[in-house]
């Protein structure tokens, strides 16, 4: 049994799609069966079990031989301490997992995030949670450290869809080392099945090349019926206003500006280099084929 934490979320779904394609039995793990239940009907098990729960997760990781597990969700607009609740997060998954019969083989989500040590805002939670699977013994532990998410850019596609332009903190030059979350799904999930062996215990992953978000908004444009689309560079104070007016809370907003200014500023940063271990297929120009249709 290979057990998927988080199943709803992007990456978490696509670990269970990629895993159900090839024919593995699985159990999906989400706060919501209802949203399990497409995996259900494919012949998976599934569990409502809270990420932060951690009698529940034990119970749901009971039998398994391999798991991916991430702290989730990621964000919580209107949290005011979300590093506690990613401690809560962290400790039930440190309990879960602790000395369990069967259990071989443990992928971590995390980010490119954690190889900054003063990592702010959601991100925070990520070397922690790195360091709290490290301290489980008896098992292959992995840890993906995937790039900038290539579904950070859905709102710009509305935005531009609506205006033509998309604004950001992030300078419109700044090569980013984008990647598509079912890339990420495969990746995992040769990594549970054991079809592929990580050669170190932490495994960057970035797309078949960076792209900056000048380039971005034109691919967009053009897919949109907006080929004069144009990035836009906003400051901090002006990201954070956006954020609130959003609904995130004063706590949250000033965390996800931090966060970005970590990016714009280069703090995080890719450390290892792009070749056939990091590296994944899904160009963005795909990636934008796909969700536009």
């Amino acid at each position: 049994m290979i057990v998927v934490a988080s199943a709803t979320s992007n990456t978490g779904s696509a670990v269970a799609e990629a895993l159900l394609a090839a024919g593995h039995r699985i159990r999906v793990l989400g706060r919501d069966r209802g949203r399990l239940q497409r995996f259900a009907e494919r012949g998976a098990e599934a569990a409502e079990v809270r990420p932060d729960d951690p009698h529940g997760l034990r119970e749901a990781f009971a039998d398994a031989r391999a798991a991916f597990v991430m702290i989730a969700p990621g964000l919580i607009p209107g949290s005011t301490d979300f590093p506690a609740y990613q401690r809560r997060v962290i400790s039930a998954y440190r309990h879960a997992l602790d000395d369990l019969d069967g259990l071989t083989r443990i992928v971590g989500l995390s980010a490119w995030a954690a190889s900054y040590a003063g990592a702010r805002g959601p991100v925070w939670g990520l070397r922690p949670f790195e360091e709290a699977l490290d301290t489980l013994t008896g098992v292959e532990v992995t840890h993906l450290r995937a790039g900038w998410f290539m579904e950070n850019t859905l709102p710009m596609i509305e935005e531009v869809r609506a205006t033509g332009t998309a604004h950001g903190l992030i300078p419109g030059d700044l090569p980013l080392p984008a990647i598509a979350t079912a890339d990420i799904g495969a990746v995992a999930a040769d990594l549970l099945t054991g079809r592929r062996r990580a050669g170190t215990r932490t495994l960057e992953l970035q797309g078949p090349r960076d792209i900056t978000l000048d380039e971005i908004v034109a691919a967009i444009g053009q897919a949109v019926g907006r080929p004069g689309a144009r990035y836009e560079r906003i400051d901090a104070a002006a990201m954070r206003e956006r954020l609130l007016a959003a609904g995130f809370s004063p706590h949250m907003a000033d965390g996800t500006t931090a966060m970005t200014l970590d990016v714009a500023e280069r703090r995080i940063v890719m450390t290892q280099p792009r070749d056939a271990e990091t590296a994944t297929p899904t160009t963005y120009e795909e990636f934008l084929a796909r969700v536009i249709g």
